[in-house]
């Protein structure tokens, strides 16, 4: 075979998409690439001269476009949308690779509509928490609780007599821990579903940890308790300055005869209610906000107080709208007792601390009404 011949079976069609090529052009007048310096193999010289077009690999399919938002979503192991959450349609496994091939990287890009963002930035995680996650999290926590809350709240004000004397008993004292109580089922659901690592919260477990936990957090527990006795203190700085519009010393003093004068059973299950809400509590601000704003805040000292200084806000400003005029004489109270919480979780980031130290403060206080 000469050389020439040779040329010209090389010219004949375009070994990229099989295309017939014109004589004396170099370039394919389909796919426009440059033939003229490629040697095909020897299979591919006799699939040419057998007139047969070579087989066309389909293109690769890595992008989708979600059906919530429209935006586009090029990475190829994302379940749902990163912008409004909605569940993408999943790829099919030969449309992702092709056969003898490795599977493609676990990168992209994500168009959001204003811009290209690294798909890295809303990957989840199973550990940690991703900053925009974390939030969508948190913010479905706090709208459970409150829509909860103003259906307790509706309850009470369909009562008739607003005599704080007649409305209070122990049922209203259980029922209003329900809120608090579902308030963390949501993230125990989500890690589940999403089949990630409990440690993803900051429980983690074994032996020598948990009962330095224990000891951590009774440690805890007895500084909350001595610093509810000072409480009394910003309380009378209140009254004299003139904000006594409510008498919360009658009202502590009804609640606490209402627990005194209850049956055994329902004290104790008050207190299992009572412990079921601070581990609830523990689970949304410290396992999820917490670790949340950990991802988004630097390292330092200076960061890890600006964490427990916004949640400590967050969660006094809540209760002091849940539970106005209550709430306004409390508010110090509870910014000051989670900032203490804060601190201990900083001590070694494992949850146990902060849910022991919060158990054993709320069954001391109930403890001590009844046998006082």
């Amino acid at each position: 075979m000469s050389k020439q011949n040779e040329k010209e079976k090389k010219l004949e069609f375009c070994v990229y998409c099989g295309a017939k090529l014109k004589e004396g052009k170099t370039y394919c007048p389909e796919c426009g690439k440059l033939v003229i310096k490629i040697k095909p193999s020897v299979d591919k010289i006799q699939t040419l001269s057998q007139g047969e077009k070579p087989q066309i690999k389909e293109k690769q399919i890595r992008s989708r476009k979600c059906s919530g938002c429209g935006s586009i979503i090029t990475s190829s192991i994302l379940e749902q949308c990163p912008i409004c959450n909605a569940k993408l349609e999943k790829i099919p496994r030969d449309q992702i690779t092709l056969p003898g091939q490795k599977a493609l990287p676990k990168s992209g890009f994500i168009f959001t509509d204003k811009k290209l963002v690294p798909e890295q930035k809303f990957i989840l995680k199973k550990d940690t928490w991703n900053f925009r996650e974390g939030i969508s999290v948190f913010g479905n926590c706090i709208m459970a609780y409150i829509i909860i809350r103003l259906l307790i709240i509706m309850v009470f004000a369909f009562q008739v007599d607003g005599s704080s004397a007649s409305n209070e008993n122990i049922f209203s004292l259980l029922l209003r821990l329900i809120p608090d109580i579902i308030f963390g089922v949501y993230p125990l659901w989500y890690i589940y579903s999403k089949k990630h690592n409990i440690k993803k919260l900051g429980l983690s477990y074994n032996l020598k940890i948990f009962l330095l936990a224990i000891f951590i957090g009774v440690t805890a527990g007895i500084l909350l308790f001595i610093l509810n006795l000072f409480s009394d203190v910003f309380i009378n700085l209140l009254y004299n300055a003139g904000i006594d519009f409510y008498d919360i010393y009658t009202d502590m003093a009804i609640t606490n005869q209402v627990i005194k004068d209850s049956n055994p059973i329902w004290i104790l299950l008050l207190m299992v209610l009572l412990s079921l809400s601070s581990f609830s509590t523990e689970i949304v601000y410290r396992g999820v906000l917490h670790n949340t704003l950990k991802e988004r805040f630097e390292k330092d000292i200076l960061g890890r107080i600006t964490i427990i200084i916004i949640i400590s806000l967050i969660f006094s400003g809540l209760y002091l709208i849940f539970f106005f005029p209550v709430g306004l004489y409390l508010f110090l109270a509870n910014f000051i007792e989670f900032i203490i919480l804060g601190i201990i979780y900083e001590i070694n980031h494992n949850l146990y601390n902060t849910i022991i130290a919060s158990i054993f403060y709320n069954l001391l206080l109930v403890l001590i009404i009844v046998y006082s």
